[in-house]
């Protein structure tokens, strides 16, 4: 119960694992009702309250714990700028392939992201605000991109230098 609070509501044999839970023991959990599959190896305790990021902290456990919510989704956990996305968009790391039912849902990205490229808000690991911006600021439409970093500005997220150089490049982008 511990690791599923600590993650949204979820378990994954990965998580459970340290603790010496067979995998097969969550799908046994799954027959009694104790649990739910959520998708490929990923499992809800559904007594816990879904959490308002629920389709984030899924997409990042399909990963195998690997990937990291980025660009527009980012931009939208940290509350940036009035983006909707359509899909989860996930980076992973290059090396690293899914193969794993699901993928639909999903805009996967590959980039080796660095420690400080990473953070984490309640259960949802993303990109930071500075990562975030370097992703989204010539894939997403130029009054989003503005938006965005205007609203980092504000908030003291990124320095008065930073947000020049992240609007001349939405201005060079879309030239």
């Amino acid at each position: 119960m511990d690791v599923a609070v600590d993650n949204g509501g979820y378990v994954t044999p990965a998580l459970v694992a340290p603790l010496g839970v067979p995998a097969v023991e969550l799908r046994k959990m799954v027959s009694r009702g104790t649990l739910e599959s959520a998708g490929h190896g990923v499992y809800r305790v559904p007594s816990l309250p879904t959490d308002r990021y629920d389709e984030f902290i899924l997409a990042c456990l399909w990963a195998a714990g690997r990937g990291v919510i980025s660009h527009d989704s980012a931009l939208l956990v940290h509350e940036l700028c009035d983006i909707n996305p359509t899909k989860v968009h996930l980076t992973i790391p290059t090396s690293y392939r899914i193969s794993r039912a699901g993928g639909e849902r999903y805009e996967i990205h590959h980039a080796d992201l660095e420690e400080p490229d990473v953070t984490q808000i309640d259960a949802v690991v993303l990109t930071t605000i500075r990562r975030t911006l370097e992703d989204i600021v010539d894939s997403v439409p130029t009054y989003l991109a503005r938006q965005a970093v205007e609203t980092a500005r504000r908030r003291g997220a990124i320095t008065a230098d930073e947000h020049d150089r992240y609007l001349d490049r939405v201005r060079v982008e879309r030239v």
